[in-house]
């Protein structure tokens, strides 16, 4: 066998095992399960984004409240020197304005702090509702995933004799393959699917490129690697 056409059968080989894989990764059981790892790994970033919400929320709570309370605590104080002003004859109404303007001031950061204080709850009960919920979903997901691993696993198993043979194949193939050939025919591979191009009507069967005269006799001539001047793969004739 010349040294491409060993060549060329290691890669239909590699193409024939290529699409057992693919038979396997497409299942419908494959397909689900890779839908419901997405489904989980998005439903982890939310729950572990509400899960940091709510401590923020938690750790602001207290603080608020006992912002209002010391504002209650100088209301009340506030409010009991207006009344002693009030009943204190030598008391001037400047004093008294100014008390009042200081207690309508501690009654809106009040009435203020009492808002933003029902609105953070409100935050806190709306995270935690949505995390119980995304929790609730996370799990039933992850049990359906667990029981779809297990069959593409089976499906895997099932086809693992298969894959064994194409396995043995490649490695007997591999053999018949000058080593030069098979380190550049895995170069080409990181870049096209499938490295090798056969030579059809005189051009590239990989990008339908025409190929000069000057290439097809040196293809025709020559048992080793010619590249396609436009993609880079590897051409292959099947008359040579």
């Amino acid at each position: 066998m010349r040294k491409m056409e060993a060549l060329w059968a290691y890669q239909e080989a590699e193409i024939a095992k290529n699409a057992v894989e693919a038979e396997i990764r497409s299942t419908p059981a494959r397909l689900q399960l890779n839908k419901l790892h997405k489904q989980l790994k998005n439903q982890q970033a939310v729950i572990a984004k509400l899960t940091e919400d709510i401590e923020i929320y938690e750790q602001q709570l207290p603080k608020l409240t006992e912002q209002v309370e010391k504002l209650e605590a100088r209301l009340e104080v506030e409010s009991g020197e207006l009344v002693t002003i009030r009943q204190d004859d030598e008391s001037t109404a400047e004093e008294m304005t100014e008390l009042k303007v200081d207690i309508e001031r501690l009654n809106r950061e009040i009435s203020q702090g009492v808002r933003e204080t029902k609105s953070l709850l409100a935050e806190i009960e709306k995270a935690t509702e949505e995390y119980q919920s995304t929790v609730k979903a996370a799990s039933k997901a992850k049990k359906e995933y667990d029981t779809l691993r297990v069959t593409c696993e089976e499906e895997k198993e099932a086809r693992a004799g298969e894959m064994a043979k194409h396995d043995q194949n490649l490695a007997t193939l591999a053999k018949t393959v000058d080593p030069a050939l098979l380190e550049r025919f895995n170069q080409v591979k990181l870049h096209h699917a499938v490295p090798i191009a056969k030579i059809v009507n005189s051009k590239c069967g990989g990008c339908n490129m025409s190929l000069p005269m000057v290439m097809l006799k040196k293809i025709a001539t020559t048992d080793g690697i010619v590249e396609c001047e436009n993609c880079g793969r590897i051409l292959y004739s099947a008359n040579d």
